[in-house]
């Protein structure tokens, strides 16, 4: 590992802390696998991912998401990806999304499939920052993520078509019921995040959670070294998409009190 560069990172977790061969180690302890495996850097690999939510067409009652399938493993998930170096979060959800629902065929399609997109994502609410339960990780490298929320009007959703492109085999408006079996297997903790997003629009629309019950919070595994209990960021409040600037604390939606927020941007290696 660049001792150098790693030094400048930053976790969700806290400080990084290093083993005797000065690689970084798992805030969450051993997973079984030594080195960096599969994800690009040593220590916090970052992400963003998009929940985009609308009340399912003939039926309000049913809340839907925009789920992707994943060219690498075929299991459904949040249609997010990597932050690139220098690149702000809020950038990188709006970015992943474009590229792996809006494969559009011609620039016209395109060109209204971004106005649409422009307007849903115009503001978006922070809903989790933190460690992801990812099957790439290993000791020495591991992902977070910021999750966001952005809910599409019925009129809005019309005017977004969806077409599955980059590393993304599918697209589609997944019914987040645990009965529909691509919801139920999401990809790494993604449906925990939906599962909290959902049980807070029902209960703002005035609806008992029928679909999915609130979910309870995650039991971390048998201590194996030094652990910290998975953090809920729902609420750390709402952002300007597009904007440097961290979250602002939300004075309305889920209520959560934020932590200190990590820097916006991920660092140039």
């Amino acid at each position: 590992p660049n001792l150098a560069e790693l030094k400048h990172r930053l976790s969700c977790e806290g400080p990084l802390f290093f083993d005797a061969d000065q690689r970084p180690v798992n805030p969450r302890g051993r997973t079984g696998v030594c080195g960096r495996g599969m994800l690009g850097k040593w220590g916090p690999n970052r992400a963003a991912d998009p929940i985009v939510t609308r009340w399912k067409p003939g039926d309000k009652r049913k809340l839907q998401i925009v789920a992707i399938q994943r060219g690498d493993t075929g299991v459904w998930a949040l249609p997010g990806g990597m932050v690139d170096a220098g690149e702000v979060v809020s950038v990188t959800v709006r970015r992943e999304f474009a590229e792996e629902a809006g494969n559009m065929a011609s620039d016209a399609e395109r060109a209204a499939f971004n106005a649409a997109v422009d307007e849903l994502f115009a503001h978006g609410e922070v809903v989790y920052r933190g460690y992801v339960d990812d099957p790439r990780n290993t000791d020495n490298a591991w992902m977070e993520t910021t999750a966001f929320h952005f809910h599409c009007t019925a009129d809005l959703a019309v005017q977004l078509p969806l077409r599955a492109g980059d590393d993304a085999h599918n697209v589609t408006w997944l019914d987040v019921d645990d009965a529909e079996p691509r919801y139920a297997a999401l990809y790494a903790s993604h449906k925990d995040w939906v599962d909290r997003v959902a049980c807070e629009l029902r209960l703002r629309k005035g609806h008992s959670p029928k679909a999915v019950a609130a979910p309870a919070e995650a039991t971390p595994p048998a201590p194996q070294g030094r652990r910290k209990p998975q953090r809920s960021m729902l609420g750390l409040g709402r952002l300007r998409i597009g904007s440097p600037k961290a979250a602002r604390p939300a004075t309305t939606g889920y209520g959560a009190s934020p932590p200190p927020s990590p820097p916006p941007s991920e660092p140039a290696s």
